[in-house]
């Protein structure tokens, strides 16, 4: 089980953390929302913004695409699966050829049309991503990948907006918050 936990919190926890990061960041730097004071203000703006047909299209394709995704840990989930897939099907693509000149000569109108489809294929991919993470996660500790999956986003907004200048308790404050606590539930089995 602790194994497990190591292999979510890495091939899960930080790339979720990261896009979380990133996006949350974006959303406020960009002003596409206002500075929220915690990640559940954060997260109630942008499920509005996300149902308001004209904020879904803001102009800013990396907002956009968060919000077509539903905004919030869906949207982050959505955002890193489309990622992920578009990812691996670009290496697939370029591992078909022997040469730059292969791909020159492969060039046609098909080929942008197949990727056109590839993308709108992939999009309904990354909006069911909790079918296809559970295709792909082979393991009987799920609910571990469920789990580091949610934290790292929580934590990866919540960094965001620190940076950003709210959103509670600098890191190190909380760390040791978190540390006094176990130490007062270890002392009380004692």
């Amino acid at each position: 089980m602790f194994q497990e936990l190591f292999i979510a919190l890495f091939k899960a926890g930080l790339p979720i953390a990261a896009v979380s990061y990133g996006l949350v960041w974006w959303a406020v730097r960009n002003r596409h929302i206002e500075l929220p004071n915690s990640v559940g203000d954060m997260e109630k703006e942008v499920k509005r913004l996300a149902k308001n047909a004209e904020t879904k299209k803001s102009g800013d394709p990396v907002h956009d695409k968060w919000l077509a995704f539903g905004g919030g840990f869906y949207g982050v989930m959505g955002v890193f699966t489309y990622v992920v897939v578009e990812f691996g099907d670009i290496i697939d693509f370029f591992a078909q050829f022997s040469g730059f000149g292969d791909l020159l000569s492969s060039l046609s109108f098909n080929l942008v049309i197949g990727f056109f489809l590839n993308a709108v294929m992939n999009f309904v991919v990354a909006i069911t991503w909790p079918m296809y993470w559970l295709t792909h996660i082979h393991s009987n500790y799920i609910w571990i990948w469920a789990i580091v999956a949610y934290t790292a986003y929580w934590g990866g907004a919540r960094l965001a907006l620190q940076q950003s200048g709210k959103g509670g308790l600098p890191l190190a404050q909380v760390v040791s918050a978190v540390r006094g606590r176990w130490a007062m539930i270890k002392g009380r089995k004692h």
